[in-house]
């Protein structure tokens, strides 16, 4: 009997309990079968030592302990394992090897989603240990979830060539040709297809070197030229429309027109185009790229004017003979630009392609028939609004009077006179002249239409021409001027 109490005691189910718990752990079926298997090899060995009495003794204890054993297996609860990341609490799980598998998934699946860059995992950083609270109050992760808390922990790295501009790693791509194409799409957005390439280069500091670096660092090329250009991965553009203004685009969009133009460098407010795209951020590039381009452009050669005198003409009056003919030179510069706007433009060759040819033209010497008025002027129009009266006008002085009409109302001659110009006169716009003789001219300005020419004699009454807006004019009216020797006179004392 002695022999079975030193065979069969506590220390004997202890040491069953401690070697199979780990079996337990991982296949709860299978551990019952081993601990039945167990149980039976201890009681045959037992009893093959023991007598018959000892026998029916040992069966009654071994029953016990099968029961016992049952309990132990039945109320046998799973560890519980605290995981620790980066010093933050990432939860529970109940086997430590799950970590192991995760992080060489990880590895796995980050090297081939970066053309097979080494994947660097501070697994320092993750922290396993158990902890004494029953399985029961807590939800244990799973695989995947795992995975995801040490992706989103910041813990992995990619063993990357990054582009670093004065001192800051700004991208980075899996290989140094990738990083060097990104650099190439940065310079290349600034350069002049017309234009012949001497150099391009950076302003900054910008060097290609081996780094590890967040996984998000590394973008696709078209990405990474994009946040190098503008400072940011997801510009906004807006896209003109019909009706759009500079005001209303700026307006919507919560920036001043100033703010507008800025983010567009180049942007030329005055002639906004439906479909034109245009940004709504000030843009701060990491890089002014620095090129020097050789230009070739052609300008136009003034041609000379040569006068012919001819009787058929009125004097004062020119008629072209022959057109002339521009000419043509090439001129090779070498420009200097930073980020695409002119910095300077160095002329280095000029060459005449084409010389320009003269132009013909008429000049009249017919006199003009001497022809006096009655000397008592009329209205020129059948209503008279004064728009502008004569005299000073913001700080200038208005040699006539502005008579306000519709377009197209008819303009009569103030008094018998010779027409002495009919045409297009700078500021005046079209403008007929007439000389009523003695020294006295009437003038005719911003005309739309005009039927009369030089040296025609015309009546008091007669339509000489229609109101218009032509010349430096702001709406549609009569300037009409009456002059004596040459000096301009206050037209309403004539009227």
């Amino acid at each position: 009997m002695s022999f079975f109490k030193d065979s069969f005691n506590g220390e004997s189910c202890r040491e069953i309990f401690v070697k199979y718990k780990s079996i337990i752990k991982t296949n709860k079926a299978k551990c019952a079968e081993k601990i039945k298997t167990k149980i039976t090899d201890f009681r045959i060995d037992i009893l093959s030592r023991a007598g018959k009495k000892v026998k029916i003794g040992v069966g009654a204890g071994l029953l016990g302990a099968a029961v016992i054993s049952a309990a132990i297996f039945l109320n046998m609860e799973d560890d519980v394992y605290k995981l620790t990341i980066s010093g933050k609490n990432a939860g529970y799980i109940s086997d430590p090897g799950m970590i192991t598998q995760s992080l060489e998934e990880i590895k796995a699946d980050l090297s081939e989603r970066t053309d097979g860059v080494e994947i660097i995992i501070d697994e320092e950083a993750i922290i396993c240990e158990p902890v004494d609270i029953s399985h029961k109050k807590v939800t244990f992760l799973k695989e995947k979830q795992i995975s995801e808390r040490i992706l989103s922990s910041d813990i992995c790295k990619a063993n990357a060539w990054t582009i670093n501009i004065n001192g800051a790693n700004v991208v980075a791509a899996s290989t140094e040709d990738k990083a060097n194409s990104i650099l190439n799409g940065v310079k290349d957005k600034y350069l002049s297809p017309d234009s012949e390439v001497i150099s391009a280069g950076f302003k900054e500091d910008v060097i290609i070197t081996q780094a590890a670096v967040n996984i998000a660092d590394l973008l696709k090329p078209e990405d990474a030229v994009n946040l190098i250009l503008t400072g940011t991965k997801e510009p906004r553009v807006y896209t003109v429309e019909s009706g759009d203004t500079v005001w209303d685009i700026a307006n919507v969009n919560g920036i001043s027109p100033t703010e507008l133009q800025e983010a567009n460098p180049g942007f030329d407010p005055n002639k906004l185009k439906i479909g034109q795209q245009l940004n709504l951020y000030q843009t701060k590039p990491y890089v002014t790229v620095l090129t020097k381009e050789m230009a070739v452009a052609t300008e136009k050669i003034d041609f000379n004017i040569v006068y012919e005198s001819t009787s058929v003409l009125y004097k004062g009056e020119i008629k072209v003979k022959t057109a002339g003919v521009y000419g043509v030179r090439e001129i090779k510069s070498e420009i200097l630009k930073e980020n695409g706007v002119l910095v300077s433009s160095t002329e280095v060759e000029s060459v005449v392609t084409e010389e320009p040819k003269a132009q013909v033209a008429l000049k009249g010497t017919k006199s003009i028939s001497t022809f006096t008025g009655s000397g008592t002027l009329s209205s020129p129009m059948g209503r008279i609004e004064i728009s502008s009266a004569y005299g000073s006008r913001g700080g200038s002085r208005h040699t006539g009077v502005d008579l306000r009409n519709p377009k197209g109302t008819p303009i009569k001659a103030a008094d018998d006179g010779v027409v002495t110009f009919a045409g297009y006169s700078g500021s005046y716009g079209n403008i007929v002249k007439l000389s009523h003789g003695n020294g006295l001219e009437t003038w005719y300005a911003h005309c739309n239409t005009m039927g009369v020419s030089v040296g025609q004699v015309v009546n008091k009454g007669d339509t000489i021409a229609t109101v218009g807006i032509t010349g430096r004019a702001t709406g549609y009216h009569l300037h009409f001027e009456v002059r004596k020797n040459g000096a301009p006179q206050n037209p309403m004392n004539y009227l």
